[in-house]
């Protein structure tokens, strides 16, 4: 197996989710074994100075001689991309794209790793899903998993589930900022401060999602455990019921699978 610290890597495009697992992977293996490619020299640039990776003027430069190359891009210009950088990559590369929706068989490498991750990976408290195809071997799967462990966690799924990964945790966190502010919006009209009340109501969703990671009952047995008999509690959950809260979570889900389903399509 290689030492993650001889490898090198590369990523295509550095915008907010791709800038994200950079930060972290450059944890993991050190910046200066990074390299970056943007739209422009000028992203990239400025990006490496933020962050200590090298830039590249091209896609091509950028991919030269890596071991691993990213492709933040969106799924849109994947093509495209694949298209340039083939002739540059190494043989023996491994391929890893975040490109919503577009599967392996359109990647069309033999060496090839999908991920699917998501915005709290900015702070470390991401959920990462990848497949790959049966040419990446058990080491450079390892690898991978390695390069993204420090963007939070990190799980091997079969792609027929990628669709579903990407309804629920690649678009979930707009659902749960959704709720955030309706939550602070409620904390608002009984008289609490803006400011204060996002916090209120951020802080009780972390902690309930780290309860429930950590506790080891179920979604059920600690919600019930919030719900006194004749309390508050339970006059807002069915309250919630009665509008249809688990429908519009369902149905939001749906919409961004089946959005997906398409994109692969394409």
């Amino acid at each position: 197996m290689k030492d993650i610290k001889d490898i090198r890597v590369a990523c295509v495009g550095c915008g907010v989710m791709g800038g994200a697992l950079v930060r972290a992977m450059a944890k993991v293996v050190g910046a200066d074994r990074i390299t970056v490619s943007a739209a422009s020299y000028g992203e990239a640039s400025s990006f490496a100075e933020k962050t200590g990776v090298r830039a590249a003027k091209t896609n091509a430069d950028a991919v030269s001689g890596a071991d691993f190359v990213f492709l933040a891009v969106k799924p849109a210009y994947i093509r495209d991309v694949l298209s340039e950088i083939r002739p540059f990559v190494r043989k023996d590369a491994v391929y890893v794209s975040m490109a919503a929706g577009v599967t392996l068989k359109t990647i069309g490498e033999l060496r090839a790793v999908r991920i699917m991750p998501n915005i709290p990976a900015t702070v470390g408290e991401g959920m990462v899903a990848l497949c790959s195809t049966e040419g990446v071997s058990s080491d450079d799967l390892s690898i991978v998993k390695t390069l993204l462990s420090e963007s939070g966690r990190v799980d091997e799924i079969p792609e027929r589930l990628m669709d579903g990964v990407t309804a629920v945790s690649g678009s979930g966190p707009a659902y749960a900022f959704l709720f955030i502010e309706a939550l602070a919006d409620a904390a608002v009209r009984f008289g609490m401060p803006r400011k204060q009340a996002y916090v209120y109501a951020a802080q009780t969703l972390k902690g309930a999602a780290e309860l429930f990671l950590n506790d080891g009952r179920s979604v059920s047995e600690l919600k019930d455990a919030v719900c006194s008999p004749a309390g508050t509690t339970i006059e807002g959950v069915i309250a919630l019921e009665e509008s249809g809260f688990r429908a519009a979570v369902i149905n939001a889900a749906t919409a961004a699978f089946e959005k997906s389903v398409e994109l692969g399509q394409k």
